[in-house]
């Protein structure tokens, strides 16, 4: 959805204080232009030919932004940051390749985008720590990179796989999605299966126990969605409300308790949520009035509170239950990172909280406790990402 320009104008009013770039305006149009990234590039995350961080958005090499369906980044932190991108139904990947994450054969990390070995026919995609996951149109999953806790559903662990392989003993998926340390897959009938590392109760088992072959999620059916955060993870249910399970020592299950749970419990509050969003520990949520709800980690301001006494003590507080946004509200989409936030309002990205890499995009490296604008783009940007447990993000 776009907001129009009244319902923006309203948005930025309300308290959405801004940090503009040089030059705001449109950019001539292009007629395909390129993946944009910023923030850490140390392991080549930015895809940009350079090993080094970037405060403003630069261009992802020969990786054309209309070609791209969709971009999922990973990492443990930005030391381990890397990249997927879905494009003509193959992937690209590229950063950081010590446990084979980029799936080219090799473990030499590369800062330009290589295209991911033995994949046709994909349409979905997913970074974890430093593993990933990816489904082809016959609802098969293939998985690649670490499997140090059984991530990659391979019945082994204590390995590593530098190219893709297919996970055995699962119903056809139509969706996946990867944590620090666990995976997940979304079944076509709307079951949820998860493996991989389970010592906080993130594969919602009923217990803490690694499991190297997917097993079924207690207690969920008719699912429509599903997101990972670092160590827990997030279920939409067809009557557009949310469950969570696993770490939650900040209040990411948003259950308005810190007590970790090994089965899915109900968010509070919100409900006819149409999209969720898992950060490392920090979620969003958007409902069908185009309102987006937050909980979690909030220590550098990323759910966006405007609470002046706040503001000027510069602490804040975890939210262990969801909380409305109204700076957020009618945004395109909304994407959650490790300790900042991106969101699109049509032609313009906005940015807040961490920044000590980059990753808000706004030539500075100041963290931001309100919003900053990073970027205008002509034609508009239509999604963003943002590295799992490290410090870039993705305009796409």
């Amino acid at each position: 959805m776009r907001p129009s320009r009244a319902l923006l104008t309203a948005t930025l009013t309300a308290g959405l204080a801004l940090t503009p770039l040089a030059a705001v305006s449109a950019a001539p149009v292009q007629e395909n232009p390129s993946v944009l990234s910023w923030g850490a590039g140390r392991t080549g995350q930015l895809g940009n030919g350079a090993m080094k961080d970037s405060s403003t958005p630069v261009p992802v090499s020969s990786l054309a932004r209309g070609d791209v369906e969709r971009i999922s980044a990973g990492g443990t932190s930005s030391s381990d940051s890397f990249a997927l991108a879905l494009t003509d139904e193959t992937v690209k990947a590229w950063g950081h390749n010590r446990s084979g994450q980029l799936g080219n054969g090799g473990r030499t990390n590369r800062n330009v985008p290589t295209a991911v070995s033995r994949l046709t026919d994909i349409k979905d995609i997913a970074a974890g720590g430093e593993h990933a996951l990816a489904l082809d149109g016959n609802g098969r999953v293939f998985s690649w990179g670490d499997n140090n806790y059984g991530q990659l559903g391979s019945n082994r662990t204590g390995d590593m796989r530098a190219v893709p392989d297919a996970i055995k003993g699962m119903p056809k998926v139509k969706q996946v999605s990867a944590g620090c340390d666990f995976s997940l897959a979304l079944t076509e009938n709307g079951d949820v299966y998860a493996w991989g590392r389970g010592v906080y109760g993130q594969l919602g088992s009923g217990n803490r126990a690694t499991s190297s072959v997917p097993r079924q999620v207690k207690g969920l059916e008719n699912v429509s969605e599903i997101d990972a955060g670092c160590h827990h993870a997030l279920a939409l249910t067809a009557d557009k409300t949310v469950k969570s399970w696993g770490k939650n020592v900040s209040g990411q299950l948003g259950d308005s308790s810190t007590k970790n749970s090994v089965v899915p419990v109900d968010v509070d509050w919100i409900e006819n949520v149409e999209n969720i969003e898992a950060g490392a520990n920090h979620n969003y949520a958007v409902d069908s009035d185009g309102r987006v709800w937050g909980w979690g980690n909030n220590q550098n301001n990323q759910l966006l509170e405007a609470d002046p006494a706040a503001k000027d003590s510069r602490q804040f507080t975890n939210r262990t239950a969801p909380i409305d946004i109204p700076r957020l509200e009618g945004a395109q989409q909304v994407a959650a990172g490790a300790q900042h936030g991106i969101a699109v309002f049509g032609e313009d990205i906005f940015a807040w909280g961490h920044n000590t890499e980059g990753q808000l995009g706004n030539s500075s490296t100041m963290s931001s406790m309100e919003s900053v604008h990073t970027l205008n783009t002509n034609p508009a940007v239509q999604n963003v990402a943002a590295s799992l447990g490290g410090n870039t993000s993705y305009a796409y």
